[in-house]
């Protein structure tokens, strides 16, 4: 791709954001994100795509340009609260191509059968009933995988749900249900895509724990509210 196709697309990306564009980045972006702040996003565009564009160009141009997609992306899931995890491709990797496999190594599952059984049985069990949407479900799944992250609980699913204490459902049995084809779909999902809720959500509970609400359910068919919480 000639560098002149990308001159209306860095000017419309630029459109979106604030302060002087750094000049002269070759294939890192490091340290970009201290002179651009975005301010706005496109909510029909695709950014992952656009983020790939620029990355096979791989021009320097096209690299500023895609590391601005990047925070426009980041904003969008954000604000929008979309399943998918922020990302920090520009700032952490040095070359197109290393960007490019870190993009495609995090399509690769990274889990085991033990791991999608477990996580999907603990999802049916707290939030399995065919009328609770998929979004709660994930969001469950997604508070197990954030403290499986956290320094502040164990390092594997397993671990994280029979830690003492934590979990309902190892204790009543119910961990021990068949869950359903669609709850099997979302722990899947989250195992392929990540957590859809910030690192630091970690409470999952009837009440209000932790350090506030990020989200809650209210299930108008039981009459209960599932609160999910900052640590």
């Amino acid at each position: 791709m000639k560098l002149r196709r990308w001159v209306p697309v860095l000017l419309l990306a630029a459109a979106c954001v604030a302060g002087p564009l750094a000049g002269g980045i070759s294939a890192s972006a490091a340290g970009l994100t201290d002179y651009i702040t975005v301010k706005g996003y496109d909510p029909k565009a695709d950014y992952y795509t656009a983020m790939k564009r620029a990355l096979e160009d791989g021009s320097p141009y096209a690299m500023q340009v895609g590391a601005i997609y990047e925070q426009q992306r980041n904003l969008k899931i954000s604000r929008e609260k979309l399943p998918y995890r922020t990302t920090s491709y520009f700032t952490t990797y040095t070359t197109a191509r290393e960007i490019l496999q870190a993009m495609e190594d995090e399509k690769k599952p990274k889990y085991s059968q033990e791991d999608l059984d477990l996580l999907a049985r603990i999802i049916n069990a707290e939030a399995g009933c065919d009328w609770i949407p998929d979004w709660v479900q994930r969001m469950v799944g997604s508070v197990v995988l954030n403290r499986v992250k956290s320094p502040h609980f164990p390092n594997t699913i397993r671990e994280v749900i029979y830690q003492p204490g934590q979990y309902g459902p190892v204790y009543d049995g119910s961990i021990h249900k068949q869950p359903s084809q669609r709850v099997i779909g979302n722990a899947r999902y989250l195992l392929e895509h990540g957590s859809i809720c910030p690192d630091n959500v970690t409470g999952q509970n009837g009440i209000i724990t932790g350090g506030g609400v990020y989200s809650s359910y209210y299930d108008a068919i039981l009459g209960t509210t599932i609160y999910f919480c900052y640590f």
